[in-house]
């Protein structure tokens, strides 16, 4: 995490804020806690109610205009109105010797933004929960007129638990709800002329387009969110905001399964139908999003960690029939606890037809066996035909380092088939032992690809020397799930018999399960 300290010649750390100043004679600041593109955030101490709050204090370059001072605070007074346990209370607002500030409820924990850095993916079920919670609040807004508009990792704080009825129930947060309303003048940013207002990772395509954002447009913001949750990486991101916004205008996303296999596709569709581009197509409020998700029987994807683990549903939104309580209340055995960030993912079990699609064994065969993920020894490059039988070798290990963010790719050729150099090209992973293998999930962006699978007790040198193929897809639309249906053996091979569209095959991960 960056460090918020000011630093030297730092204007938003200027000499007037500092620890010890108290503001309107009654509100003290404590320590930076962190800074944004539009103000300061301090712990401070209300000196009146003896208590602790936030303090979040407009940089002096924006409270330097009078116009927007002024919309600051009646967006701040507007979302005092809000009194919610999912939403960050706004206490006061005001203005000492021009620094315009608000005072807030001041959330120990740590915001999701700050959690995806530090633990990467999310298990379905704490997604889920997450995002139940998230809609409960936008739903509350909304209920008020207030439409929060830049709806973020960063602006969605885990709390530390809270007591109820004995338990212990952790919550999140949703922070910020107005603020970007004030910074807007008759529709158009008050920053510089073509900027951004939000930020474009999240932003909805119509407010890209400049129309008015409504709560479909939080809906859409929410359904990134749980995409960046589910995968790790937002579905847009260029090399500037301008162009980061355009893609959330013209490109479709990959789904979250290409990008990260295992994901319920009950819960891919959720997502998928809350990020449509066109408004009517979305969810038309929060809480029809919060109910889809409430509908989704995850079964056994128990792994809610500890820090966003709420064994009583938000009220609000009301249950599908199919809610079951094991939803909410899971055996501790399989619970990832949360030091420092998630431990891992938890062990899924087939006890719903979802989970039955995710975790079916032997090739869907119907044995109902579970399948479980081997851990690679290693993974290397296969080009029994090239100069020096490896293609991009340095890259290879990231098909099974875990992070659908880095991968390998073949040589670009000039033709789907190889230049007529060859017959394909590939990469095989080395197992610990020798396995029944029932399927290969290889995740990719690539579409229009042909491919084999081999398995065997050893690697070889020569295709030939690998046996016959166990299972082969031609046409390839991005990732894979090959069936194998109980092979045995220690080596995998992906055998690539023809490029994508590009000329050339990205795989970012590769994932055995026996």
């Amino acid at each position: 995490m960056t460090d918020p300290r000011p630093t030297p010649g730092d204007a938003a750390g200027s000499a007037a804020a500092v620890p010890g100043r108290q503001l309107m004679s009654r509100y003290r600041l404590v320590a930076l806690l962190a800074r944004g593109g539009m103000a300061e955030v301090w712990e401070g101490v209300d000196e009146v109610l003896a208590r602790p709050v936030a303090i979040k204090m407009l940089h002096p370059h924006l409270a330097a205009d009078e116009a927007f001072r002024e919309r600051f605070r009646r967006e701040a007074i507007s979302a005092a109105r809000l009194a919610h346990p999912n939403v960050v209370a706004t206490f006061d607002t005001g203005d000492d010797d021009g620094t315009a500030f608000i005072v807030m409820e001041l959330v120990r924990g740590q915001t999701l933004r700050e959690l995806l850095e530090e633990s990467g993916p999310l298990p379905a079920a704490a997604v889920s929960v997450i995002g139940l919670q998230i809609a409960e609040a936008l739903q509350h807004a909304h209920e008020a007129g207030i439409v929060h508009r830049d709806v973020k990792p960063a602006n969605v704080l885990v709390c530390e638990p809270q007591s109820r009825g004995g338990d212990s129930i952790p919550r999140v947060k949703v922070a910020d709800f107005g603020i970007a309303r004030a910074a807007t003048r008759d529709g158009a940013a008050l920053t510089q002329p073509g900027a951004l207002l939000g930020t474009a990772k999240y932003l909805a395509p119509e407010q890209i387009e400049g129309e008015a954002p409504d709560a479909r447009s939080d809906v859409y913001a929410l359904g990134v969110v749980l995409y960046e949750l589910l995968t790790g990486r937002a579905p847009f991101v260029a090399d500037t905001e301008v162009a980061t916004a355009m893609a959330h205008l013209n490109q479709k996303p990959l789904r979250p399964r290409q990008v990260r296999a295992g994901i319920p596709r009950a819960l891919e569709a959720v997502v998928t139908k809350a990020m449509a581009k066109d408004p009517g197509h979305r969810y038309q409020a929060a809480a029809e999003l919060g109910n889809a998700l409430r509908s989704i029987d995850l079964g056994g994807d128990d792994a809610i960690p500890s820090v966003v683990r709420d064994p009583t549903p938000p009220s609000g939104l009301q249950p599908s029939f199919r809610q079951t309580e094991r939803t909410w209340l899971v055996p501790a055995a399989v619970i990832v606890l949360l030091a420092g960030g998630l431990a891992g993912l938890g062990v899924l079990f087939s006890r719903s037809e979802v989970g039955k699609e995710i975790l079916q064994g032997d090739g869907g065969s119907g044995s109902g066996a579970a399948v479980t993920a081997i851990a690679a020894v290693a993974a290397h490059s296969f080009d029994p035909q090239g100069d020096d039988r490896t293609e991009n070798e340095d890259d290879v290990g990231a098909v099974t380092d875990g992070d659908p963010n880095t991968s390998w790719s073949t040589v670009r050729y000039e033709t789907r088939e190889f230049g007529g150099l060859k017959q394909g090209v590939g990469l095989w992973v080395e197992l610990p032992e020798q396995v029944k293998v029932r399927r290969v999930r290889v995740s990719s962006p690539t579409t229009g690809w042909d491919a084999r699978l081999y398995v065997a007790p050893r690697p070889a040198s020569r295709l030939a020397d690998w046996g016959s193929p166990v299972a082969r897809q031609q046409a390839i639309r991005g990732s894979a799930d090959f069936d194998v249906g109980g092979a045995d053996g220690k080596a995998v091979l992906l055998w690539i018999t023809r490029l994508g569209d590009n000329g050339r095959v990205e795989v970012a991960e590769v994932t055995i399960e026996a």
